[in-house]
């Protein structure tokens, strides 16, 4: 069997990416891999940028899951003054800079702890760029060599209105999620254009390329056709600040993954995801319990294609 050049793409979604914690653990569990040996790339945004990391790195998916469960309601702790996020951010970055420098204890993209490739997307707010984080994988390509692991999923965290933004080096940084909250076409390009081959694929090519998208969940009741008359559609009026920031997030997950469906062949393809009839913002902690039990139903119904996509066995 011909070798295919595997990428798992996470989305961003703030607390919703308990959602895609879940289902990772129980594709490794289920068929008895380990992510970081069988994902010839892994690529995460915001939320997504933890989950890849920690694989990447080896922490136990288990620790991310608690890590939403006990952590979320701290890392989303409302500040007195950043409640609309008019003047301040809405929350504090340093209770998630804390986790972070614990999860990763200070370790560089060109850590050998990083067991396969890893990208994640930020947006270079400072010079109005895309910004893109990568390990140390292509040795020409050294801009990242030394920047922390937890700097680079910090600033791909710092969704507007909710978090500040992270200084790393010259530059401004903030969520990869304002272009890439879907990272699927990024890592695509990624490995097309720029990895091109590796030691057992001569040359990658979108007929031997897997994609295993995993999305955080499409909310589609942010705003209402009744209100089309008002004059009131101001940022923090109807337009309603972080529901503007939730709605832009899920608009370019959708593009994503409606072009990266059209690129690749049929088999080729697999995006998990879950649609709404209401609004699914970043930071609701009150929604984990739902969140778990669409996980469940989502690998339930899905594992069989996994099995498929990623040639596995039971």
């Amino acid at each position: 069997m011909d070798k295919k050049f595997k990428i798992l793409s996470i989305d961003g979604g703030g607390i919703r990416g308990i959602y895609s914690a879940i289902i990772l653990k129980e594709i490794e569990d289920k068929f008895n891999i380990k992510l970081n040996e069988h994902f010839d790339l892994i690529a995460g945004t915001s939320t997504g940028s933890i989950l890849a990391a920690s694989i990447a790195t080896d922490i136990p998916l288990s620790e991310v899951i608690n890590l939403y469960k006990d952590e979320g309601e701290k890392i989303f702790k409302l500040r007195m003054t950043g409640a609309k996020g008019l003047f301040k951010s809405r929350y504090n970055n340093s209770h998630l800079k804390k986790i972070l420098s614990e999860k990763f204890d200070n370790k560089t993209l060109s850590d050998p702890s990083i067991k396969t490739r890893l990208l994640i997307p930020t947006t270079d707010i400072s010079n109005g760029d895309v910004h893109v984080i990568k390990s140390y994988y292509i040795k020409e390509f050294k801009r990242d060599k030394d920047r922390k692991i937890q700097d680079a999923v910090l600033s791909s965290c710092s969704a507007p209105l909710y978090f500040n933004p992270n200084k790393v080096d010259k530059y401004l940084l903030a969520d990869g999620g304002l272009w890439a909250n879907n990272p699927s076409l990024v890592a695509l390009t990624e490995g097309i254009g720029k990895i091109k081959s590796t030691e057992e694929i001569e040359k990658i090519t979108l007929d031997n390329t897997h994609l295993l998208s995993i999305g955080t969940g499409i909310g589609h009741k942010y705003y209402d056709s009744k209100d089309s008359s008002s004059n009131n559609w101001g940022f923090l009026t109807k337009w309603g600040n972080s529901k503007l920031v939730d709605t832009i997030l899920n608009l370019q997950s959708i593009n994503v993954h409606n072009t990266v469906n059209f690129m690749l062949p049929t088999n080729n393809y697999l995006r998990i995801n879950f649609e709404s009839d209401k609004n699914l913002s970043l930071d609701s902690v009150d929604i984990i319990t739902e969140l778990e039990s669409k996980a469940a139903r989502a690998f339930a119904h899905n594992s069989e294609k996994i099995k498929t996509l990623l040639e596995l066995e039971d």
